[in-house]
């Protein structure tokens, strides 16, 4: 019994409208997931325009508050910043929308542990400060994140040592962990061009050579030592 086998071409075909149609639903759904983030917050009143009859993005330019646009229309970030908002950050929604490279939620009223950043491994930017943050963070918070460039937690409760994991993102150019409740040691950094700020923790010991090009005042309001502090303020530092 002969069988019918379709042609080389008509194969590729099929399966190249089964790849676009993939990528279609997907880029469909984002607006849906991201609507189901906004209700796991509390007070969204600015999120009000966050509307499933217009899309996020018109190409660049953001038709939702908050929304960072990449040129395509998909949404390249959240800036929802200054927003007094609350609640649960979903984190396992947000990994969804896989166009998401930027996450910002400064100066707003969260509280409890930081988000599970690893669920999204593909960030390049992360800012939780100025909020109610607590707790400790992991050593392993931020492993394999290798886009990752900044990270601001400024302003927040967190407690423990600061995570050996961040020491391991070669792209790490900047980060703020200031006015918190960080304590132990400064692990070695040893990134090119990374800007720190330890100030206002409760870290002792010798600051790492590798931050010793660093601006004194980024260690200020620890019990540290070694340069670039001054032997005046290493005293002071030491409460001496």
């Amino acid at each position: 019994m002969a069988f019918f086998r379709p042609p080389y071409w008509l194969q590729l075909l099929i399966i190249r409208v089964l790849l676009t149609t993939s990528l279609v639903s997907s880029d469909q759904q984002d607006p849906e997931r991201l609507i189901k983030f906004k209700d796991s917050l509390n007070n969204t009143v600015d999120l009000s325009n966050w509307d499933l009859n217009v899309p996020p993005c018109a190409a660049d330019l953001p038709n939702w508050n908050g929304m960072i646009c990449n040129k395509d229309g998909s949404v390249l970030g959240l800036q929802l910043e200054n927003m007094g908002l609350s609640g649960t950050i979903d984190m396992d929604t947000l990994a969804e929308v896989t166009t998401i490279r930027t996450l910002s939620f400064v100066n707003n009223s969260f509280d409890g542990p930081m988000p599970n950043m690893l669920k999204m491994g593909q960030l390049r930017g992360i800012f939780l400060s100025y909020n109610k943050f607590s707790g400790e963070i992991g050593g392993d918070v931020f492993k394999g994140m290798s886009s990752l460039r900044k990270v601001e937690l400024v302003n927040n409760n967190f407690i423990g040592k600061i995570p050996i994991s961040l020491t391991q993102l070669t792209n790490l150019v900047d980060l703020q962990l200031q006015d918190n409740q960080f304590e132990g040691e400064i692990p070695d950094f040893e990134q090119k061009d990374l800007k720190v700020n330890f100030a206002n923790n409760r870290l002792y010991g010798s600051i790492p050579k590798g931050l010793s090009n660093q601006d004194p005042s980024s260690f200020a309001g620890n019990n540290l030592c070694g340069k670039p502090l001054s032997p005046f303020s290493q005293m002071g530092n030491n409460g001496l």
